[in-house]
């Protein structure tokens, strides 16, 4: 699945692996939130991140808690606003 601006969530997902760095993206009570963490468990349809930062404007989302999302794969759950990234790398200007 490639987005109208291009991004390859597809193959983000194929590059997910326990142990990685990824931006989350998540909503709870109808609030969003992300944050940045690491992956410690990958499934079929899901991905536990554990926060490594406490997620600015939230006291309910600290550095060390978990949070899950659904994988790509689950097209029922998943979208732009619940889900993992890989952080991007930007080339340095020369």
């Amino acid at each position: 699945m490639i987005s109208e601006s291009g991004v390859d969530f597809q193959g983000e997902d194929r590059q997910l692996k326990v142990g990685k760095d990824v931006k989350v993206f998540w909503c709870k009570d109808g609030f969003y939130y992300q944050g940045e963490g690491v992956i410690v468990q990958l499934s079929r349809g899901e991905v536990a991140v554990r926060l490594q930062k406490r997620v600015a404007w939230s006291d309910d989302f600290r550095a060390g808690q978990l949070v899950r999302v659904p994988r790509v794969s689950d097209s029922r759950r998943w979208s732009a606003r619940n889900c993992v990234r890989l952080p991007r790398r930007y080339a340095l200007a020369s």
